[in-house]
């Protein structure tokens, strides 16, 4: 029996090495209350959180986790090396270098790490209700936030809790929301509440690329959706619906994208935000069309959209008319 006795130990040391291996906090009891603030608590797990931390800092919300009520979802290291391996991957297709976390441009942190910061105090249980509840990240992209159970023996509903955290994409068809899982939960801080993403979630929920390769601002996007009308000097109009483009950052406050429904080789726009949000529509230095002016353009906040209506003057010197609602929601799917 003393023989047999070293080798159960080991057995079982090796059974629970696995599962710390496989998600550091699956099986951990979590933390019900930390006496600092989220940032002090991040501080306090630097084996999870030492590359997050840094890359918060670099794109200036990191102050936010120290004086600000927010919930963070909070992804561990394990899932920004996962994203920083996948865009390197994507990187070498193009005969690029690899790149590292200081490469990266920090709007493009801001961008993607603002997706984790929920203004407000939201616990597991006010996600309780059959559909979640929707919320509005830091970065202004659209979450479905959902608590389910995870399965136990094969039996639904006599697992562990977590909350299913989903990324629109886009859509308000749930088969296209890109979905992660928060397992440990309701880590109350002095300043907020922290839900810890599983570690085999990949940073980004499946944008980290497209935002990591350009400066971002927050309303570049890679897919924005357009409905508008074109009233040309005749008096005729010309109307689209669900017109996708995309949205590039200028700088901090300005976007550029295409005009009207022309195509890629269409003329080009850009739009100023300013802080009153108010917008201007001017056109873009590549534009071969350079008579935009803007006709009293407006983001708006509450709805994420941008309400556009500006002129230009066409090869004739006759006036035409634009208004332009650009979403980021789709108001239907194809």
């Amino acid at each position: 029996m003393k023989r047999i006795q070293p080798i159960l130990l080991l057995c079982l040391a090796a059974c629970l090495w696995s599962c710390r291996k496989d998600d550091t906090y699956r099986h951990s009891e979590p933390v019900s209350r930390f006496d600092g603030t989220t940032y002090a608590y991040l501080q306090s797990q630097p084996e999870n959180f030492s590359k997050v931390l840094h890359v918060l800092e670099l794109s200036g919300l990191a102050d936010l986790l120290k004086t600000d009520t927010i919930t963070l979802f909070a992804p561990t290291d394990q899932s920004l090396v996962a994203a920083m391996e996948s865009y390197n991957v994507y990187r070498k297709s193009l005969g690029q270098a690899p790149a590292d976390i200081d490469d990266i441009d920090p709007s493009s942190w801001r961008a993607v790490m603002g997706n984790y910061l929920f203004n407000g105090k939201y616990a597991m249980n006010d996600f309780a209700s059959q559909d979640g509840i929707m919320l509005l990240s830091h970065s202004l992209r659209q979450f479905n936030m959902l608590r389910v159970s995870r399965t136990a023996a094969g039996a639904p509903g006599l697992g562990s809790e977590m909350i299913r955290c989903s990324y629109l994409n886009g859509s308000r068809f749930t088969k296209y929301w890109l979905a992660a899982n928060a397992g440990t939960t309701n880590i109350a801080t002095k300043n907020g509440l922290v839900h810890i993403m599983e570690a085999r979630h990949v940073l980004g929920f499946n944008t980290f690329v497209s935002k990591a390769r350009a400066i971002q601002n927050r309303w570049s996007e890679a897919k924005i959706f357009a409905d508008g009308a074109w009233t040309k000097p005749n008096g005729t109009i010309t109307l689209w619906n669900f017109y996708a483009k995309e949205i590039k950052a200028v700088d901090e406050w300005t976007v550029e994208m295409e005009a009207l429904t022309n195509g890629v080789n269409g003329d080009k726009i850009r739009i100023t935000v300013r802080p009153d949000f108010t917008a201007e529509v001017k056109s873009a230095p590549s534009a071969a069309n350079q008579t935009a002016v803007d006709m009293g353009s407006e983001y708006d906040p509450a709805n994420v959209t941008f309400n556009l209506k500006y002129k230009f003057t066409d090869a004739q010197g006759k006036e035409n008319i634009v208004e332009e609602v650009i979403r980021y929601i789709a108001i239907r799917e194809q």
